[in-house]
């Protein structure tokens, strides 16, 4: 039987060559999208469970209050790791990660900058999986100053050379020995780094007691990532619960003295990436956009499957005299209905494996597209076949099951006789499938213009400050600090350079936060602020906008402004309540344990709101002091004109001042560009998804107007005999897919509206969603459609009307 349908089924392919293509081309194409979408939300899924332990380890994450305010960070002490283990028979294990910035590393005539290195704890080899390609696992990172190197890094320093036991130079001052050689991370690790130095080596420069005091002081002084591995029998619930006499025993004393609270988060480490981001956090995932990606597939398997129901139906009359044969020949409606399910779901198979044939050979385009890096291996994997054979058959089946049923409903006798009618239910239900489809292709489209607009609005936002020719340099050195007052003076003297400034933070990576004590009306309040030092040239610099007050003034350790003045933005002045009045009142900063003040400063002067940290959150409150000690970022402002030649002479000058670090520098919009990579990403997927969805909506259109064409062929000749002209048959057969487009149209409004605003609002700074984007949504929709079918309607407007009237 089964063979049966095998022959028949080619048979009937073949004989319907072009509608048969059609149906293939539209699931291939919805299958190869929606397959590299499947990848894209399973790597996603997948961050962190290729470690062993996943399980078990969790991130430590610290929620402080103070006074008022609440901030969360993704780092904490360094004690605070050590400290739950001791006291808590759960904690079977811990590991910590401390950032290093850009690391100068050199071996031989190499010599290069590096910012994936990480000072970790020994454990951590133990702790996480990490396969080893050379050197012992266990005792690796024992000893200070060894380091493990991943593998792209460790050929990058030696080439084919063996490096255990060789010595590296960090940063000039330090030399590490080779240890261990490690694969590179998969690219579904939330915390990616290309080299580990052991943390014994900080604790042997500052001294064991120092570095493992756990004095309370020492734990309200956040700056490493912790990560604990729990007994296979605990429950991190019993943690969070225990948590509160552990407060009291490291931590009380402080938080009481500078009225905070502390509360200690536990994120599984499968959960980190898709947490909600905090301050001093990795690069996260958008939860959201598996959720969009997912109901896109969806959208992307309809439209495939719309297109071969309505092409079946539609031509149901043609196999309406196979069906009637077959009854009488003692086919009972079941079988009927086997053999056109196994027709869609043949016709599906084969769409799956020319669908994955593709996929083997885009994977790095889209690898390219998605910024991922998945492997065939990946595309081979049970799980990712398994997936994509359910998808096959269960559009198969859902494409197949309307028409089989439909088709199997035919009564033999009428049929036969040809009174079968293929209008009536077959002929709305087209109609209300093309409906559906153009709902899905505008809201795919409103979706992708909405998504490009916010990515324009990110990138041509007004920030509050000027980032157009401002190259952005890192002072690693101590001794080149204290010389850059100096060092900015000869770069003035350049007429290709506007400004130069140096301070402690640039926009986009400002992420110091202290408590400071701040004028109320019932007295001193303390709560902790963002802040940052910086040059009497930085405003200037960054073109911000002085709405009250003066800049600073005087320059050198012996300037009055470092401890008497300070400067806000407009959010500070609105939270600490001042608004109009903020210009003299007090800011102490720098208050040590026994309440001493460094800076009992005032407010000089407030700025308009810039975003100095991302346009997806709103503009904190933000306190400025001018610099006393060496900054650690140099802000150059070019004029644009011979950049070739004005770099290289910072970079001259810069070797001049500091043989030891070579100069490295970004330019500032380059730098908070990548801030908006996920976006970037989701619209270039988003674009390539509605070019998909798009193309296999046409090819329904295509079918269906042919069919339409065909059917219609006596209409139009009789129409062209009594009179009308290719105007008029045009305007007739372009009406019914108007009318259904309009439909949609009024359909898609409401639904892409509630969809895409819901979108919007999880940035704090966002573009709008205006009419006239559906307007282009709709119109665009028409134009295709109307582009698509046009050479049919032409065909059949041109026809000789006596060959359709003569043929029926």
């Amino acid at each position: 039987m089964l063979k049966n349908y095998f022959i028949i089924a080619l048979r009937n392919f073949k004989r319907n060559k072009f509608y048969t293509l059609l149906n293939v081309f539209g699931l291939v194409s919805g299958l190869l999208v929606s397959g590299f979408l499947i990848l894209y939300i399973l790597d996603e899924l997948s961050f962190d469970k290729h470690h062993e332990n996943h399980k078990q380890i969790y991130r430590l994450e610290s929620h402080f209050k103070i006074g008022d305010k609440h901030d969360d960070f993704a780092v904490t002490a360094a004690p605070m790791g050590p400290a739950l283990m001791l006291e808590y028979p759960e904690v079977i294990g811990f590991t910590r990660f401390a950032r290093t910035g850009d690391l100068l590393l050199e071996y031989d005539d190499q010599s290069f900058y590096e910012t994936d290195v990480y000072f970790t704890d020994s454990s951590v080899l133990e702790m996480f999986t990490h396969p080893f390609l050379l050197g012992d696992p266990e005792n690796a990172l024992a000893d200070p100053r060894s380091m493990v190197l991943c593998e792209s890094l460790a050929k990058k320093l030696f080439g084919d050379k063996n490096p255990i036991g060789e010595l590296v130079q960090v940063d000039n001052d330090m030399t590490f020995k080779v240890t261990g050689v490690i694969e590179d991370l998969p690219g579904n690790s939330h915390l990616k780094f290309k080299g580990l130095l052991s943390l014994s080596t900080i604790a042997e420069m500052r001294g064991e007691e120092e570095f493992n005091s756990m004095e309370p002081g020492r734990f309200w002084n956040v700056s490493v990532y912790t990560y604990i591995q729990l007994d296979k029998n605990a429950d991190i619930k019993t943690l969070t619960d225990k948590f509160d006499p552990f407060y009291e025993k490291y931590m009380k004393s402080i938080g009481d003295q500078i009225n905070a609270d502390f509360k200690a988060g536990f994120a599984a480490l499968a959960d980190v990436h898709h947490g909600a981001p905090l301050s001093s956090d990795l690069p996260k995932g958008n939860k959201a956009y598996i959720w969009i990606f997912s109901l896109v597939v969806v959208f992307i398997l309809s439209l495939a499957s719309i297109n071969y129901m309505n092409l079946a139906t539609a031509r149901s009359s043609r196999r309406a005299r196979e069906v009637g044969v077959r009854k009488v020949a003692g086919a009972v409606n079941a079988q009927i209905r086997r053999q056109f399910l196994n027709e869609s779901v043949l016709i599906a198979f084969f769409a799956f494996l020319l669908s994955l044939l593709l996929m083997e050979l885009l994977l790095p385009e889209f690898n390219h597209l998605s910024g991922k890096n998945m492997h065939f291996g990946l595309l081979h994997s049970f799980d990712v076949i398994f997936i994509m054979l359910g998808i096959t058959l269960f559009t198969g089946l859902l494409a197949g099951t309307y028409p089989a049923f439909y088709l199997a409903s035919f009564q033999p006798v009428e049929v036969l006789k040809g009174r079968q009618s293929t209008g009536g239910r077959s002929g709305n239900l087209r109609k209300v499938l093309v409906v559906l489809q153009f709902v899905i292709a505008i809201v795919m489209i409103t979706g992708t213009l909405v998504v490009n607009k916010q990515l324009n609005h990110f990138q041509e936002a007004d920030q509050g400050f000027s980032k157009d020719n401002l190259i952005i340099a890192a002072i690693q050195d101590t001794a080149f600090r204290r010389k850059i007052p100096e060092f900015n003076k000869i770069l003035l003297q350049n007429p290709n350079i506007e400004g130069v400034s140096s301070s402690s933070s640039v926009p986009g990576n400002l992420r110091s936060i202290v408590v400071m004590r701040v004028e109320q009306q019932d007295g001193m309040k303390e709560l902790a602020l963002n802040f940052f030092m910086a040059d009497t040239a930085f405003l200037d610099l960054y073109d911000i906008q002085l709405l009250k007050g003066r800049n600073f003034r005087g320059s050198g350790p012996e300037a009055a402004d470092i401890t008497q003045a300070v400067i806000i933005n407009e959010a500070a002045a609105k939270k600490l309540g001042w608004h109009e009045d903020a210009l003299g009142k007090r800011i102490d900063f720098g208050i040590d344990l026994e309440g001493n003040v460094d800076r009992p400063t005032k407010v000089i002067g407030v700025v308009k709101d810039f975003n100095y940290s991302s346009l997806h959150n709103p503009v904190d409150p933000l306190v400025i002091f001018l610099s006393r000690q060496p900054s650690f970022f140099v802000s150059i402002r070019l004029n644009g004109r011979n950049l070739k030649n004005t770099i290289g002479f910072v970079e001259e000058k810069w070797n001049a001042f500091n043989k030891s670090h070579p100069f490295d520098y970004d330019f500032l919009s380059d730098s908070l560009g990548e801030m908006y990579q996920s976006e970037q990403k989701l619209s270039q997927i988003f674009n390539v998804a509605t070019l998909f969805s798009i193309f296999i909506a046409l090819l329904g259109l295509l079918g269906l107007a042919s069919f339409m064409a065909e059917q219609r062929a006596r209409e139009i000749a009789i129409r062209k005999v009594m009179g009308a002209g290719i105007g008029q048959v045009f305007q007739l057969l372009y009406r019914d897919f108007a009318i259904l487009i309009v439909i949609a149209f009024v359909i898609s409004v409401p639904i892409a509206w509630l969809s895409l605003s819901y979108w919007l609002d999880q940035f704090a700074s966002h573009t709008t969603i205006s009419i006239d984007l559906f307007l282009i949504s709709g119109l665009l929709s028409l134009l295709i459609t109307m582009l698509s079918i046009s050479w049919h309607i032409y065909r059949a407007a041109t026809s000789n009307p006596a060959d359709a009237i003569r043929t029926e």
